[in-house]
């Protein structure tokens, strides 16, 4: 988890910690009551100081990753994603719903390096053997939409603090013989998307959007890179709206693809990027600020419904 020994680390500090007050313990020493320390100098020891420790962490991992299996480093690689660790680094406020009690703590640290988590049966509901990464993508008992509708509801709340003309699930214009660009686009007359608003990219203009979670764990991953993973997710959504909505709705579309662990695609973050200024204008808050609130939210969402899909998946029910 990163979380550093003091015992290790003390020698370290100890010397950090002399180089930073040399200047201070000059002027005790000198009785210099006069003088003063150059603020300057010591911001660049601490730039210097943080940067040299950052290094040296990264290659701590990398010898640990020498010794570490496939799959383990894969996981460090999807928590080390932007959003992913939100949950971890926040404080745990009971009141707006982000906080964890033990046991929900201990699963999600399981889960978020691979490891056992205890009480799954060895059999699935479904008949299959049963692990974590299958609960992932079990479409018995329809918790993977359970996944899916949270994030939803969440975009469309925050959409609808700034923004007036917000709906979910839209339906889109029928085609009237309109020929697609790609075979895998949605044709159906009653295709819908996730989540729409008016105005979000260009005036009067209503924008679209998709949101799809994907297990990165999933075998038809394991082959390809977590970027290339984002990619193809969002090229697949694109080609099955992009064309109906650009051409009939004369709208905008933008996929939102999240893994399970609560990373996000390239579009996803310049989407919550736009809205984070948005939501920070009209508040006349620091975006930095509505940022970490919008991707704290965000991964506690994805946390949540994560938990019941393998929660629910233990509980031993045969199958029909």
């Amino acid at each position: 988890m990163g979380i550093t020994s003091p015992v290790k680390m003390a020698e370290e500090e100890n010397q950090d910690s002399i180089n930073l007050t040399r200047s201070l313990t000059e002027k005790f020493i000198a009785q210099d009551a006069k003088g003063e320390t150059d603020q300057n100098v010591i911001l660049e020891l601490k730039k210097t100081m943080s940067r040299n420790r950052q290094i040296a962490q990264m290659e701590s991992l990398e010898r640990l990753k020498n010794d570490m299996q496939v799959e383990t480093v894969r996981k460090i690689h999807i928590a080390q994603e932007t959003g992913a660790s939100n949950w971890l680094t926040c404080l745990p406020i009971r009141a707006k719903g982000i906080s964890l009690n033990k046991q929900e703590f201990v699963d999600a640290v399981a889960l978020r390096y691979g490891r056992p988590v205890e009480g799954l049966p060895k059999t699935c509901v479904c008949g299959d053997p049963n692990n974590v990464d299958h609960t992932m993508t079990c479409k018995k008992g329809g918790f993977v939409c359970i996944r899916h509708d949270e994030v939803r509801n969440l975009t469309a709340s925050m959409l609808r603090e700034v923004y007036r003309d917000v709906s979910t699930e839209p339906t889109l214009l029928p085609l009237n013989g309109h020929h697609m660009q790609y075979m895998t686009a949605n044709t159906a007359n009653e295709a819908r998307v996730d989540v729409s608003a008016r105005g979000f990219w260009t005036r009067g203009q209503r924008a679209f959007m998709d949101i799809r979670i994907f297990d990165p764990m999933a075998a038809c991953y394991q082959t390809i890179s977590l970027e290339a993973a984002h990619q193809k997710n969002e090229r697949d959504k694109i080609r099955s709206y992009g064309d109906r909505i650009q051409n009939v709705d004369h709208g905008s579309f933008t996929p939102l693809v999240f893994t399970t662990s609560g990373g996000m695609g390239p579009k996803a973050k310049c989407f919550y990027s736009r809205l984070a200024d948005a939501m920070a204008e009209k508040k006349h808050q620091p975006r930095s600020h509505v940022v970490a609130w919008m991707r704290c939210r965000l991964s506690f969402s994805l946390l949540r419904s994560l938990r019941t899909s393998y929660v629910s998946g233990a509980l031993d029910i045969p199958p029909p």
